[in-house]
């Protein structure tokens, strides 16, 4: 069965020989009635009117994430590994983490000052000698070193993950330009790139305290806490939020809520190394909210969009240089 009679059945366009096609197959293997299921439960989450209460959306996404979360030995559509959705549910499918530092390399007390980055569509992984580790997610730098009073000075560009075994004796200091972040021995997730206007954070377990460039605490966060700070206007706001939303990157996930086509497509940039133009301003603030799998390609993102929204597009290969995306 393929996936342009999921569309159709979807959005209501099939006709009667291949519904009564469909829903034979539906009956009698359940193997796909299982795929059509976690398709129609995508398709859902990512059509929610976006003229309803903002209370529906976050409860339509939140059961939906708490089904995608616990699913266990979900099979993933076979034909998309031809193609690659992205607007499609990513479970179970562990994501390659690449060793960002070979082991002569490894860090000894942070003696000096070493520079780590991880490039644009993979996610690096450093392993401290004390147990603990840190993540990085695509197209980030992380820059660690140590002050002479012996603190942990990191300097981030990016976002990572920070997974720090509990050690009374150790300082960290997360430098992130108008904010910093100092670990109590925690896990915790920094989305902090120069080029967007907000540092957000997220406290998984244990605790971290948030400072200004003034050294002047503003924010103790507790675990389950996101916190969003404004680089423009100094504002903070803090979510009650499940924290492994935030750090779904690291497991091979894209997870939008409530995202403009915009940040969507900063995010893809970010990711795929493409170039994309919505050439048409009205799409640029469409929202969405979904689950995206990272180990795909850009034309079934389009594919997806076009379920819930009038968009065309095209991809234009480059020889030199990042291919390009026009959406109009």
């Amino acid at each position: 069965m393929t996936e342009e009679i999921f569309i159709k059945i979807l959005k209501g366009t099939a006709s009667e020989a291949e519904k009564n096609d469909f829903y034979q197959t539906m009956e009698e293997d359940s193997a796909q009635r299982e795929i059509f299921i976690s398709y129609k439960n995508l398709y859902a989450v990512s059509n929610i009117d976006q003229t309803k209460h903002s209370d529906i959306q976050k409860d339509s996404f939140n059961r939906f994430w708490s089904k995608a979360n616990s699913a266990k030995g979900f099979r993933i559509f076979e034909f998309w590994y031809r193609y690659a959705a992205i607007f499609v549910v990513a479970l179970l499918l562990g994501f390659m983490m690449q060793y960002l530092i070979p082991k002569q390399q490894q860090i000894q007390g942070f003696a000096r000052q070493i520079e780590y980055t991880s490039e644009k569509g993979s996610v690096s992984t450093i392993h401290l000698e004390d147990g603990s580790s840190i993540w990085l997610s695509s197209a980030s730098k992380l820059i660690i070193r140590n002050n002479p009073d012996g603190e942990m000075i990191a300097k981030l560009n990016g976002e990572a993950y920070f997974d720090l075994v509990p050690d009374p004796a150790r300082k960290l200091t997360v430098d992130l330009g108008g904010l910093k972040v100092r670990d109590i021995g925690t896990k915790f997730n920094i989305r902090a790139y120069s080029s967007e206007s907000g540092i957000y954070t997220s406290l998984v377990d244990g605790k971290v305290d948030l400072y200004n460039l003034e050294n002047k605490a503003v924010l103790s966060m507790k675990p389950g806490e996101y916190s969003q700070f404004n680089k423009n206007d100094g504002q903070m706001a803090v979510l009650q939020r499940d924290p492994t939303i935030a750090t779904a990157w690291k497991d091979g996930k894209f997870v939008f809520i409530d995202k403009s086509l915009v940040e969507i497509c900063r995010e893809l940039e970010n990711w795929y190394n493409v170039e994309i133009i919505i050439s048409n301003p009205k799409l640029a603030n469409t929202r969405y909210t979904s689950v995206i799998k990272r180990t795909t390609t850009v034309s079934m993102v389009l594919k997806m969009l076009s379920l819930t929204d009038q968009i065309n597009y095209k991809i234009t290969d480059r020889k030199e240089g990042r291919d390009r995306v026009t959406i109009f």
